[in-house]
């Protein structure tokens, strides 16, 4: 195995992680929820044995909110089920649009807590890939990273799609950049492997604060 290859293992794991440990906070705070609501209906079982009368509204805003949070979780395992299939081809057509709001999905926990709000403008025609959907989906969480880390203050990202088909783009957009990350965007050797392997380079626009992740049409 050469040392692109340990870098690019070693980046995949890393993502695999996150994702996974974002996944399983998730569920941890919905089963909390769940919990609560179960030691809520034990205490009032408890009363109503000792002859308190039994709020049935109460009963039923308690059932409503572990039915909630049951859907909230199965949500969840869906999005976490659907990551882990995308190690199951080691190329395959992509839908990148689809990709990217899934990823967007998946990462949103991870958004929110960096305090970001990243949106998706619609592709005007589907762009389709031929490519490993793994490796992809981890480069376009980098690249949210990178375009949430690169602003000051609030921070505002903007996802779009290139207009031809034949070369296939993803741009980001930010309302600021600071220079200096600017400068070295996608500077560690994890970035430079998982952009060597999928053939995408990278193009940056300084006058709109943007950068886009340019893709082969087929790999």
């Amino acid at each position: 195995m050469g040392k692109n290859d340990n870098l690019l293992a070693e980046a995949g794991v890393k993502f695999f992680g996150q994702m996974s440990a974002s996944a399983t906070h998730e569920i941890k705070n919905t089963l909390s929820i769940i919990n609560e609501s179960s030691g809520l209906l034990h205490d009032l079982s408890m009363m109503a044995q000792k002859g308190h009368p039994l709020s049935l509204e109460r009963i039923k805003d308690i059932s409503q909110r572990v039915t909630r949070q049951v859907k909230k979780t199965d949500l969840v395992l869906q999005k976490l089920n659907r990551f882990s299939h995308s190690v199951d081809q080691a190329k395959e057509i992509v839908d990148i649009e689809k990709t990217v709001t899934f990823v967007l999905h998946l990462v949103s926990r991870l958004v929110e807590m960096q305090g970001a709000i990243v949106k998706i403008k619609p592709a005007l025609s589907p762009m389709l890939v031929f490519t490993n959907l793994f490796y992809l989906e981890n480069m376009i969480w980098r690249a949210i990273e990178h375009a949430c880390f690169v602003q000051e203050g609030e921070k505002k990202v903007m996802i779009s799609f290139g207009t031809d088909p034949k070369a296939p783009s993803i741009w980001f957009l930010m309302d600021t950049a600071k220079d200096d990350i600017m400068d070295d965007l996608f500077g560690s050797k994890k970035d430079h492997a998982l952009l060597a392997y999928l053939d995408i380079s990278i193009k940056k626009n300084r006058e709109n604060n943007s950068f886009g992740l340019l893709l082969p049409k087929r790999i």
